[in-house]
C-alpha cells in the first residue's frame, strides 16, 4: 500500500514539475472537465457583460429621450363633453416640462393662457415609458380622480384627461414643442 502512495506522490511531483504528462482516460476526463469549466465561466462572463451593456444602453436611451422632452410646449386643450362637465372650457395651454430627480419621471407645470398670460392649473409628475413613447400621471384633486395620458410623436404630444371613477373622457390635448 505504501508503495502505491509513494508512486502516486512521485507521479504528482512529476506532473507538477511539468516533466511528464499524465496519460490515459483519467487525464482526458480531467482535461475535459477543466475545459468545460473554463468555457462555462467564459460564457457566464460574456452573458453578464451583455446584460450590463444592454441595461446601460437602455438607461442612456431613456435619459436621452427624456432630455428631448424637457422644455416648453404650447397648444390647445379641448373639452370633449361640455354637458357632463359644464365647467370645462376650451383653452390655449402652455406646458413646462422639467427633468425630475426620479428616474423615468418628468415634472410638468400645466398652464392655461388667459389674456396671453399663463395661469398655472397644476404641477404633476408624469411617468415616461420610452418603449411606448407615453407620459402618464394619475392624480386626485378635490375628490376628483383622473389620469392624464399622452403619446409623444417627435415634437408633438397628444393625449387625454380621463376620470377614473367612471372612465369619462374630459379633455383632448395637442401641444407642440416651442422652438
Amino acid at each position: 500500500m505504501n508503495h502505491l502512495v509513494e508512486y502516486g506522490i512521485m507521479k504528482l511531483r512529476v506532473c507538477i514539475a511539468g516533466r511528464y504528462r499524465l496519460a490515459g482516460p483519467a487525464f482526458l476526463t480531467m482535461k475535459r472537465v477543466t475545459l468545460l469549466l473554463w468555457c462555462f465561466l467564459l460564457f457566464a462572463g460574456l452573458a453578464a457583460a451583455s446584460v450590463i451593456i444592454q441595461a446601460v444602453t437602455v438607461q442612456e436611451k431613456q435619459a436621452s429621450e427624456i432630455s428631448k422632452l424637457v422644455g416648453n410646449w404650447s397648444g390647445e386643450s379641448v373639452c370633449v363633453d361640455k354637458e357632463k362637465f359644464p365647467a370645462c372650457h376650451d383653452e390655449q395651454v402652455s406646458y413646462r416640462v422639467a427633468a425630475s430627480s426620479k428616474p423615468d419621471v418628468l415634472t410638468v407645470t400645466m398652464d392655461k393662457l388667459v389674456n396671453d398670460k399663463p395661469e398655472t392649473m397644476g404641477v404633476l409628475d408624469f411617468v415616461y415609458d420610452a418603449e411606448r413613447q407615453t407620459l402618464s400621471s394619475e392624480f386626485t384633486r378635490n375628490n376628483r380622480h383622473g389620469i392624464w395620458e399622452f403619446l409623444v410623436k417627435g415634437d408633438t404630444i397628444e393625449g387625454t384627461l380621463t376620470t377614473l371613477t367612471d372612465k369619462s373622457l374630459v379633455r383632448r390635448v395637442r401641444v407642440r414643442k416651442d422652438k
